[in-house]
């Protein structure tokens, strides 16, 4: 018997099928590398369901990361483009780092923060600057400053009742709101931020020649986009900022509590890499993935068993015992093996023509930030943590739940 999609989004839920409270919907739920694989040769897309908590959360509805496959094939190539790994990305890590870790004066005590916050607001402002492609005027930049960016996002087990309840439908938008009221006003507040943004940077952003920002608004004047599209792009840098703010935030923590690791990556930078590939597989930004299939290829449907929503939990794909040797282990060291992250069982960003587009980008951004901290470089030292991080359950972007960190001033003579 099929368990209740309320139950999906548990944070440890079993493998197997979820079946709607009204009975229209159906999703399997996997963390099985060899059944992700069979499901990987079929034609898919991101499913309705996925797609609707991501737009809820992603504050637009028209992105690369929430439109239709159309849409994304044709932007897509046009926006990495814009997104070339260079030279520029250990200036962007060591900026955002600084900016989120002011040094304290020399010989004060350590100073402690909570380091989602300051990450989100500081990564954003180097999207800004390095992915979109503007300068900032100073009421843009004075607003971001000056805004609490929050970093908490909403249950997905409320989500997904929601949607299998049909609560996103235009007619019933008035109740999802007065929910949104009542239990989500964390969402509320970001949602509000966002369109001040989107103001804020059409008015007081200053487009620099040949900028991602540039190419959509001649794409819109082109007739090719519509002001909505535009700013649902330009609200994506926001949202990326939530998930790579996730990531590096992991990943300092996991250097504050395991030191021995600062010591190897300043001996050996390239070891890095390693280091945040299981950063995140303990701690993927993004704990679920959904998909759909596609009608096959002679037009037909497929039967309700295979057609029904995929969701992947990424969390426990990438701690089941089946596919890692001590999975609950932090041990960089297993991705030292080319081998260790194939076979579908290591997908921190998604998988198929719906990968993250900006995978790549990503990864070199948390290298470059782990390796200035373990660096001579580095304006900062990290003070021991007692412990590793643990993510929140159940929502779509997984920050630690205590995330305060501790660190000084170096002392640059020594």
């Amino acid at each position: 018997m099929s368990k209740t999609i309320v139950d999906l989004f548990q944070s440890r839920v079993k493998d197997g099928f979820y079946q709607s409270p009204l009975g229209r919907m159906r999703v399997e739920y996997s963390s099985d590398a060899t059944r992700i694989a069979e499901y990987a040769r079929s034609r898919f897309t991101r499913s309705r369901l996925v797609r609707t908590m991501i737009a809820e959360f992603h504050l637009s509805r028209n992105s690369l990361v929430v439109s239709d496959d159309d849409h994304v094939k044709w932007l897509k190539p046009l926006f990495l483009s814009h997104l070339a790994v260079d030279g520029t990305m250990p200036q962007m890590a060591r900026t955002i780092l600084m900016a989120a870790l002011p040094a304290p004066p020399p010989d004060s005590p350590p100073v402690t923060i909570n380091i989602s916050d300051e990450l989100i607001r500081e990564t954003y402002r180097a999207m800004l600057d390095k992915v979109l492609k503007v300068d900032l005027r100073e009421p843009l930049d004075e607003y971001i400053k000056a805004t609490r960016f929050r970093h908490a996002t909403r249950p997905m087990v409320l989500e997904g009742l929601m949607y299998s309840l049909n609560l996103h439908r235009l007619l019933l938008r008035p109740l999802l709101y007065a929910l949104e009221w009542l239990f989500f006003r964390r969402t509320r507040y970001m949602q509000r931020i966002s369109r001040k943004l989107e103001k804020l940077i059409a008015t007081q952003a200053i487009a620099r020649e040949g900028s991602w920002l540039t190419t959509l608004q001649q794409l819109r004047d082109q007739g090719k986009l519509t002001d909505a599209q535009v700013n649902g792009e330009v609200t994506s840098m926001l949202v990326a900022s939530f998930s790579l703010s996730s990531a590096l935030g992991s990943a300092l923590l996991c250097l504050a509590a395991l030191p021995r690791y600062q010591r190897l990556i300043h001996d050996e930078p390239d070891f890095a890499r390693y280091f945040v590939m299981e950063v995140l597989r303990l701690y993927p930004p993004f704990r679920q993935f959904g998909y759909e299939r596609l009608a096959d290829e002679q037009g037909g449907k497929c039967p309700v068993a295979a057609s029904g929503e995929f969701v992947i939990s990424t969390y426990a794909l990438h701690r089941k015992a089946d596919h890692w040797d001590r999975p609950h282990k932090f041990f960089p060291e297993r991705f030292l093996d080319p081998d260790a992250a194939k076979g579908f069982r290591y997908l921190p960003f998604g998988m198929g023509k719906r990968l993250c587009p900006g995978r790549w980008f990503s990864l070199a951004l948390l290298e470059e930030a782990v390796k200035y901290v373990c660096s001579d470089d580095s304006h900062i030292i990290l003070a021991r943590r007692d412990r590793l991080p643990t993510g929140h359950r159940g929502c779509l972007v997984s920050f630690a739940i205590d995330d305060s960190l501790t660190y000084q001033a170096k002392d640059k003579a020594s």
